[in-house]
């Protein structure tokens, strides 16, 4: 019984100190502390972008260069193409 007494506050300890370093992070309280994977992970959704774009460049023999950007949150696709004129 004095056993089980023990793990349930270990497990109950690590259930709480788990709860204050995640509420740390999701409010950013506190930028220089770092919790490892968690935090660059974290850091990476919250600054996700979605949105779109488009670039033109001049190319050789009167070709435009087209590129079409996508950001669809980690995700980054640029689609090349050559247009002429």
């Amino acid at each position: 019984m004095k056993k089980k007494s023990i793990w349930l506050r270990l497990v109950i300890l690590l259930v709480l100190a788990g709860a204050v370093v995640t509420l740390l992070e999701v409010y950013d309280l506190h930028p220089e502390f770092n919790v490892g994977r968690f935090h660059s992970l974290w850091v990476g959704v919250e600054h996700m972008e979605f949105g779109s774009g488009t670039v033109t460049a001049p190319g050789a023999g009167g070709k435009k260069m087209v590129q079409r950007d996508y950001d669809l949150g980690p995700v980054k696709v640029a689609i090349l193409a050559a247009k002429h004129n």
